[in-house]
């Protein structure tokens, strides 16, 4: 029977038993499927109230750690390997670096949101705290589709659609397609893919990969087969680190054109790649349902994600217009539009892209000798075919206090490549990196 160490947490009990649940599924100590002890059990277990132990599953049922059902009891989900991903991360204990969570580096310091609501009148502030008019709406999309122009996609105003986030902007770009009950996709991809696919009832078929991404000939043989939708993730895959060629997205932009198919272009990390070879959605403008962010270029606090439609799938953008644009903040909206316009958002992102560029560095010289994958301004790296396999190599490195995420996580298909990510800017800062990627390295020889 498991039982968590909570003495020395500094925590509240209910949140350090919380964490300690997360702790144990992520070391390989509690499994899907595992049951644990009734809340009166673990309270005598543990010294302390019922009540605090119903409060501590709540939490971790909240963060999708458990599940329970009346007279069978609480249970590790079987989903939550996926579902850790998007859980709060706290502060790791007993000397563990996590690096599952796919986040930016962020400093402890920043000055730009203090500055920029300093210079705010307060009837300026005072309209934040309102519904936004559709003026304000205006001037928001109006700063998102310049900014999307610099990854050379034309989207009028119009024809893009705010979201509370990239994810929740994939989980509305699946459901604008309800004829799609089979959604073409990579082997791996990001665990949001698979999570809106689940909620909207969606079939994913896996395409195999090779070293830039989604193969031609696998998305011409989904579409021959009926399937009409596909997403695609050509630059800095998640997790494989893969860019796509300009020649690779011209080809899939005809395949899809000779099937008279549509794209989701999944392009959150586009921007950080400088040089990148353009957007599919600059390709095929008319077939590209076009999905990026702020949180992972500009300040992960920025949940504003955007989908620019073709002109031609206005009638779809706007059944979701309303329910959607509801979902983002006035002033979350009211913030970036400000920042994309006066430069902020610019600068923090070259900011990003030289510490990318540096913890890359580290990378080099820390795993020199290993294979591999990942690419200076990436903010993650794949290491693939670990000996004995991802899930044993990430157990083996949860034993050495790092945390990093196997295959299985991202897989659509059993064609998937074995491999395991590792998230550089998930570190708290470099030392912290060093040391992860010191320790993986001692694992990987050992």
């Amino acid at each position: 029977m498991w039982v968590p160490q909570i003495q020395q947490s500094s925590q509240p009990a209910y949140l350090a038993i919380a964490d300690a649940i997360g702790t144990a599924i992520r070391l390989g100590q509690l499994r899907p499927g595992d049951q644990l002890p009734t809340h009166r059990l673990m309270a005598d277990l543990l010294g302390i109230n019922v009540s605090t132990v119903t409060r501590a599953y709540r939490e971790a049922a909240r963060r999708r750690y458990l599940g329970g059902e009346v007279g069978r009891g609480t249970y590790v989900l079987g989903v939550a390997s996926e579902a850790a991903l998007f859980a709060l991360q706290r502060k790791p204990i007993g000397g563990v670096i996590d690096l599952s969570a796919n986040v930016p580096p962020v400093s402890p310091q920043d000055p730009d949101l203090a500055a920029t609501l300093g210079r705010m009148d307060a009837t300026d502030a005072a309209r934040l705290l309102h519904y936004p008019s559709a003026g304000d709406a205006l001037v928001h999309l109006d700063a998102a589709s310049r900014w999307l122009r610099r990854r050379a996609v034309e989207a009028a105003p119009e024809d893009l659609l705010p979201c509370a986030g990239a994810q929740h902007a994939m989980d509305t770009a699946i459901s604008l397609f309800p004829e799609a009950e089979e959604v073409a996709c990579e082997a791996l991809v990001y665990p949001g893919l698979k999570a809106a696919a689940r909620h909207w009832k969606r079939r994913l078929q896996s395409l195999p990969m090779d070293g830039e991404g989604m193969l031609p000939s696998a998305l011409e043989a989904a579409f021959r087969g009926g399937v009409r939708l596909a997403v695609v993730s050509p630059t800095l895959h998640n997790p494989t680190a893969s860019t796509m060629s300009l020649e690779r997205r011209r080809t899939l932009a005809a395949i899809a054109r000779k099937w008279d198919a549509v794209l989701i272009e999944e392009d959150v990390y586009g921007l950080l790649e400088p040089g990148a070879p353009p957007a599919l959605a600059s390709l095929a403008p008319e077939r590209v349902v076009y999905l990026t962010g702020l949180s992972k270029t500009v300040a992960p606090g920025l949940r504003l994600g955007y989908l620019a439609f073709p002109p031609g799938m206005r009638a779809r953008a706007r059944e979701a217009e309303h329910h959607t644009t509801w979902y983002v903040s006035p002033l979350t909206a009211a913030l970036a539009s400000r920042w994309m316009e006066d430069g902020t958002a610019w600068r923090r992102l070259q900011a990003l892209r030289r510490e990318l560029a540096a913890r890359h560095r580290l990378c080099r010289g820390a795993l020199a000798g290993m294979p591999w994958k990942g690419s200076p301004h990436c903010p993650h790296l794949w290491i693939p075919s670990p000996r004995g396999g991802s899930a044993a190599f990430a157990k083996r490195a949860a034993e050495a206090g790092v945390i990093v995420v196997p295959a299985d996580v991202f897989s659509t298909g059993r064609q998937a490549q074995d491999g395991v990510r590792l998230s550089l800017g998930a570190a708290t800062d470099r030392a912290a990196l060093a040391e992860a990627l010191y320790r993986i390295a001692a694992l990987a020889h050992s």
